[in-house]
């Protein structure tokens, strides 16, 4: 059936199945809960009963993955030391199936590169979301261990807690025994309506709050890695080309042409914060105050400026227009975003910035004016990521963006270097391209990705929006319901691209 909704954003908070994430910082300061999550939704100025869109209801079990939620798999790599990342079709999130315990029960477990803390649904929580999810429990290992010593992960309107334990975990061919991780005893209903089962903390060691030894400090340890450094190619669901997949310890040069041009973080605290040249539009620039900082976190979804930096962006724009916290652009809008680092500007593509339209025909950017950290700190997120390969190198405290090559991104970028840190990259004409089928389904792996064009010459990044391929049909299935639906409600939802009525959990 098709329910014509008639409210503000606000009140359609509830009714997508598909979210959105980022990473948060409290304006007190408070040092406690450092690492925590809070539910959040750009602000709009639309008056209640302004806001009218067309959305198709499913029963709750349909929206499951066997317990069933949706999976856009990716292929399974050919490179050693990696893994594939799955999606869930909307680009909000990118999670990889980790194998638990004696069982190697696979589980869901979303790349958090914003924090070090890993954590899973346990089967002794009773709470709505881990009846709807993927959990793991004593029943399923004889190796796991449970500790006396809890954690505690607060939410604006709940909290997920539960017990620290150990056990072995498996994934992209390393073996860990006796990993800590926390098991979830109680999850608010907001997890409800997300794909993963925990989250792979991939942060630096000192966001890591759980008292446990990190992902990355555990392989390095045990000298499992060539170099102590990840590298991370996200897809976009639209290129039909679902080619996820994270290294660990190497760099996959399949992914992008050149040389990988680094920015030195700024402090060791745990975020993977960068000094930030500038920002633009095309061939324009925003003008924005001195000591700019950008955050690279494959857990959040957007792109976050403090809102006069995202004014300033926006006003190179022609035709955007300004509603709370978010902006409209016109559909039609084909300039790259472009932002700045180490004297590498990098475009992001309309594909990604621009949503599609909304019921009343609008189209939002996914360039959100909203001041998640300091007052001139931006949140570089998956809408930027995409347009890039990203290096995080642990060891020298630095962050890597390689120009994505045709075939597996939309993004291409030549690099003026200004720093010691930064390298030369240059790319060659090729047609963008798409192939294989969408496959949203139920098992473990899956499919998706996104297509390159590159600028030979060009003195900065440049990309384009990939075409799907015409012939290629999107086969959405929802797990045991197995019911095709169109690909604007396998997820439950309308049309996400330029509603913004999505609740966000925040990771911080």
């Amino acid at each position: 059936m098709i329910y014509r909704l008639q409210t503000a954003v606000a009140a359609v908070l509830f009714a997508s199945s598909a979210q959105a994430f980022y990473p948060y910082q409290p304006s007190s300061g408070s040092s406690k809960g450092h690492k925590r999550f809070f539910p959040w939704q750009p602000s709009t100025t639309e008056e209640p009963g302004s806001f009218s869109l067309s959305l198709e209801k499913h029963p709750t079990s349909r929206l499951r993955r066997g317990n069933n939620y949706p999976v856009v798999k990716s292929d399974p790599p050919d490179v050693a030391s990696s893994m594939a990342i799955d999606e869930d079709g909307q680009d909000y999130s990118y999670f990889s199936i980790i194998q638990f315990g004696s069982s190697k029960k696979p589980i869901y477990m979303l790349l958090d590169s914003g924090a070090a803390n890993t954590w899973l649904m346990g089967t002794d929580c009773s709470s709505d979301p881990c009846r709807t999810h993927n959990t793991f429990g004593k029943t399923d290992s004889k190796t796991l261990q449970i500790s006396d010593k809890t954690w505690d992960v607060t939410y604006g309107t709940g909290q997920v807690s539960g017990d620290v334990a150990t056990d072995t975990i498996a994934f992209a061919g390393f073996t860990l025994d006796d990993f800590g991780f926390g098991t979830a005893t109680n999850a608010s209903k907001e997890f409800k309506s997300y794909v993963m089962d925990g989250i792979l903390g991939l942060g630096r060691a000192k966001s890591n709050e759980m008292g446990t030894q990190t992902v990355m400090d555990a392989l390095e340890d045990k000298k499992l890695l060539k170099s102590n450094i990840l590298g991370v190619h996200l897809q976009r669901n639209s290129d039909k080309v679902h080619d996820g997949v994270i290294t660990f310890g190497d760099v996959d040069k399949q992914y992008f042409d050149g040389d990988l041009s680094y920015t030195k973080t700024i402090s060791d605290d745990g975020l993977w914060e960068i000094p930030a040249d500038g920002a633009g539009v095309g061939d324009k620039k925003a003008s924005f105050p001195a000591g700019i900082t950008a955050i690279i976190d494959t857990g959040t979804s957007y792109v976050l400026m403090p809102p006069d930096d995202a004014a300033a962006l926006h006003t190179l724009i022609p035709g955007s227009k300004k509603s709370g916290e978010t902006y409209t652009v016109p559909c039609d809008t084909k300039a790259p975003a472009q932002f700045t680092l180490s004297g590498v500007a990098y475009d992001v593509s309309p594909a990604d910035y621009v949503t599609s339209p909304d019921s009343n025909g609008n189209c939002r950017s996914n360039i959100v004016g909203h001041q998640a950290f300091g007052p001139h700190t931006w949140l570089l997120g998956d809408v930027f990521l995409k347009n890039v390969y990203t290096v995080f190198d642990y060891d020298q405290n630095r962050v890597g963006f390689g120009v994505k090559k045709a075939g597996s991104s939309t993004s291409t970028s030549t690099s003026s270097p200004s720093s010691s840190d930064s390298s030369s990259t240059s790319a060659a004409a090729k047609p963008s391209v798409s192939g294989s089928e969408a496959k949203v389904s139920s098992s473990a792996k899956g499919d998706s990705s996104s297509t390159a064009t590159a600028a030979s010459g060009s003195s900065t990044a440049s990309s384009t929006s990939a075409q799907a391929s015409g012939g290629a049909s999107q086969n959405v299935g929802l797990g045991n319901a197995g019911t095709a639906l169109s690909p604007a409600h396998s997820l439950g939802i309308a049309v996400f691209s330029g509603m913004y009525s999505i609740l966000t959990l925040v990771l911080y």
